[in-house]
């Protein structure tokens, strides 16, 4: 019972740049550990298996609140709801209550697919953290999304419309902080032709992005506490401006930079 535990523990810490924990040796003898952490036992992959490990406690904590409210819902429960924070979709008590987990947990599952087929995989391996940690970030956005739903569906007051373009703000402060430390890779990052192209260019990009990221994140996250039900417009505003101009500011770059390597 216990190596099943661990088998599962080990599981639940692996992430898509790691070996599968099957493939992965024993414990050294006399160190006293029943198996060996994830990956290997660096402090970049300690991290991303702590990350990992949330990251799954997040989708199984989704399911649990679902069925915990399962029986307190209502026969019809609104599922989506329009610009202004006015319910346009609804669905019967059981696929609108299951829906949210189901969704984080494909996520999830495809964010652990997706660098399986990346290209240059081996450029993911020195920050395979800071992959966990985008992934700890969506699911635990989504989470507080299906919260913020059940509740809604049990006639709790909740100002969705304010606290969706919040927790857009939040993500995207966590990514604009990790983006400087991301290697070039085809999985994550400002992912174009010519910041691929180029180390000089992918860094540079990212260096600047990131700080831009963070920058639009405040502004989300502030002003949507301030403009009310014109939350969500004014994240689109600046999440699209910001993306774009941080494009054009690299082909720019780009266009100085000879791709070398």
């Amino acid at each position: 019972m216990v190596q099943v535990f661990f088998r599962i523990w080990d599981a639940m810490g692996w992430c898509p740049m790691h070996p599968t924990p099957r493939d992965l040796p024993p414990a050294p003898e006399g160190s006293g550990l029943k198996t060996r952490v994830a990956g290997d036992s660096g402090a970049v992959a300690r991290r991303s298996a702590r990350f990992m490990r949330l990251a799954w406690g997040v989708v199984i904590l989704a399911w649990v609140l679902a069925f915990l409210a399962l029986p307190h819902l209502p026969e019809v429960i609104p599922v989506h709801w329009g610009l202004h924070g006015e319910p346009d979709g609804f669905a019967d008590r059981l696929p609108g209550a299951l829906g949210l987990p189901f969704l984080t947990t494909f996520i999830m599952a495809l964010l652990l697919v997706i660098p399986r087929f990346d290209s240059v995989q081996i450029s993911l391996i020195p920050f395979r953290d800071s992959y966990s940690l985008v992934i700890l970030a969506t699911v635990s956005m989504l989470l507080c999304v299906e919260v913020m739903a059940l509740l809604i569906g049990l006639g709790v007051n909740v100002p969705l419309v304010t606290l969706v373009p919040v927790l857009i703000g939040l993500l995207f402060i966590v990514m604009g902080s990790l983006m400087p430390h991301i290697g070039r890779n085809t999985t994550i990052g400002i992912r174009l032709p010519w910041t691929l192209a180029s180390e000089e260019v992918w860094k540079k990009t990212h260096e600047y992005g990131g700080r831009l990221f963070v920058a639009a994140g405040v502004v989300v996250v502030i002003g949507s506490l301030v403009t009310g039900i014109w939350a969500t417009a004014l994240m689109l505003i600046v999440i699209l401006g910001t993306t774009l101009y941080i494009c054009i500011w690299s082909y720019r770059l780009a266009k100085t930079v000879p791709a070398r390597d």
